[in-house]
C-alpha cells in the first residue's frame, strides 16, 4: 500500500475529480491546499494514519459528494465551513478523535444522505438544525459524548 503524507502540491491538479486513497498507510495532516481542488467530488482517505484536524479550507470543495476521513487519528472539531459542502450526500468521520459538537451548519447539507460520526469524542446536543436534512438515511452518533433529546423533525423521516 501507499505511505507517506498528501503533499500540498496535490492542490495544484485543479481538474482531480476522484481521490481514492482508503486502505493505506498514509500519515500526516490534510493540507490546507487540498481546498482549491474545486472539481473534487470524491476524497476518501478511509483507514488510514491522517492526523491532525479537518482544514476550514475543505468548505470551498463546492462539488464535493464524499468525504471519508473515518478510522484515522483525526482530532479537533467539525468546522462549520463543512456546511457550505451543499453537493455532499456522504460524511464519515466514523472512528477518530473528533471533539467538539456538531455544528448548527451540518443541518444546511440539503444532499446529505449518510452522517456517520459514531466512536469519536464529540459532545453537546444534535442540533435542531440536522431535523432539515430530508434526505438523510443513516445517522450514526454512537459511542460518543452526546446528550439531550433527538431533533423531533428527525422522527419524520
Amino acid at each position: 500500500g501507499l505511505s507517506g503524507t498528501i503533499p500540498p502540491q496535490l492542490g495544484d491538479i485543479l481538474q482531480l475529480v476522484d481521490l481514492w486513497l482508503g486502505y493505506n498507510s498514509i500519515s500526516g495532516t490534510i493540507p490546507p491546499e487540498t481546498g482549491k481542488l474545486s472539481q473534487l467530488e470524491y476524497l476518501d482517505l478511509y483507514s488510514n494514519s491522517v492526523s491532525g484536524t479537518i482544514p476550514p479550507e475543505t468548505g470551498k470543495l463546492s462539488q464535493l459528494k464524499n468525504l471519508r476521513l473515518g478510522r484515522n487519528s483525526i482530532s479537533g472539531t467539525i468546522p462549520s465551513e463543512t456546511g457550505k459542502l451543499s453537493q455532499l450526500e456522504y460524511l464519515d468521520l466514523y472512528s477518530n478523535s473528533v471533539s467538539g459538537t456538531i455544528p448548527p451548519d451540518t443541518g444546511k447539507l440539503s444532499q446529505l444522505a449518510q452522517l456517520y460520526l459514531h466512536r469519536n469524542s464529540i459532545s453537546g446536543t444534535i442540533p435542531s438544525e440536522t431535523g432539515k436534512l430530508s434526505q438523510l438515511k443513516n445517522l450514526y452518533l454512537n459511542d460518543n459524548d452526546i446528550s439531550g433529546t433527538v431533533p423531533s423533525q428527525l422522527n419524520d423521516l
